[in-house]
Parts: C-alpha cells; sequence; structure tokens
C-alpha cells in the first residue's frame, strides 16, 4: 500500500514539474510569435500617458518575457507632429519583474540609441518647453540606469536664430 502512495506523489510532482516546464517554455519562446506592432496604439496610448505628450512609434515593436520582460521601440517620436520632437532610432526598456507584479513600472534598465533634441532658447536664455509642457510624472516610472547613446543636442536662441549642436553625446 505504501507503493502506491509514493507512485501517486511521483506522479503528481513529475505532472507539475512537466507544467511549469511547458510554461517556461511558452513565455519564452511565445512572444517570438506574436506580431507585436498590431498592439502599436495601445503602446502610443500608454507611453503618451506617462510622457505627457504624444508619442508615436514609427518603426518595429519588440517585446520579451524572459528572462526579465523586456520591451524594445523603434522610431519614436515624442511631441506633437509639425513642432520640434524628441525622435529616438530606437528605445529599449527591461522592467523590473517584483516592482511590475506589484503594479509598478520601475526599469531596471533604460537604453536610448540616436535621441535627438532640439531646445529653443528665448531672449532671456530660458528654454522653452514643447506646446502644452511635458506632464510627465515622476512617479509612474522609476528608471535604475539610462544609457544613452550617440545623442545629438541644438540649442536654438531664439532672437539670433543662431544654433550649437551637441553631437555624439553617449552618457
Amino acid at each position: 500500500p505504501a507503493d502506491r502512495s509514493d507512485e501517486g506523489v511521483q506522479t503528481t510532482l513529475l505532472g507539475i514539474a512537466i507544467a511549469l516546464i511547458l510554461a517556461l517554455l511558452t513565455a519564452l519562446v511565445g512572444p517570438l510569435f506574436v506580431d507585436w506592432t498590431q498592439y502599436r496604439p495601445r503602446f502610443e496610448a500608454e507611453a503618451s500617458r506617462l510622457v505627457g505628450l504624444p508619442v508615436r512609434v514609427g518603426g518595429g515593436i519588440d517585446v520579451r518575457l524572459l528572462p526579465t520582460p523586456t520591451l524594445l521601440l523603434s522610431g519614436v517620436e515624442i511631441g506633437a507632429r509639425g513642432e520640434d520632437v524628441l525622435r529616438a532610432n530606437s528605445l529599449g526598456i527591461e522592467l523590473a519583474l517584483g516592482s511590475l507584479v506589484r503594479g509598478q513600472l520601475r526599469a531596471t534598465q533604460m537604453r536610448i540609441a540616436g535621441p535627438q533634441l532640439a531646445i529653443v532658447l528665448d531672449r532671456d536664455g530660458r528654454a522653452s518647453l514643447p506646446s502644452g509642457g511635458l506632464g510627465f510624472d515622476a512617479g509612474a516610472l522609476a528608471v535604475d540606469h539610462l544609457h544613452d547613446e550617440d545623442a545629438r543636442l541644438t540649442l536654438v536662441h531664439a532672437a539670433s536664430n543662431r544654433r550649437l549642436v551637441l553631437d555624439k553625446l553617449w552618457f
């Protein structure tokens, strides 16, 4: 009788182990078969809510769940069309799983490749913000490590229309 009990426990544990392996395999391979670009409006709407300005994603979207949740957006523009906008070739965000489970957004790594930003300075040297200003909620997204690659910052003096371009910035 004890042997039948042991076999039942072994069968149950084996079934649980197989189910866990299948779940992990699905989480690893599943996102590769999803066309994430069909969710572009949702990604743009959520990013616009976080930033406080319109966000557009012109390129590809890639999502990974394992080993950590990761989002890669290509061809990102932040700001109203027809105005000076912040552009980036790509924006990659690696999210902290523990915080995500608690309903918080905390990026362990954020990588911005090729950002371009123009800042207009008025006669007094004050920088003007895009129309509507930045409504960024600093508490909505925490970033542990920010990497900026190949940035271009253009300072425009409105009174003289002179420009200063800072290129190839990395931090």
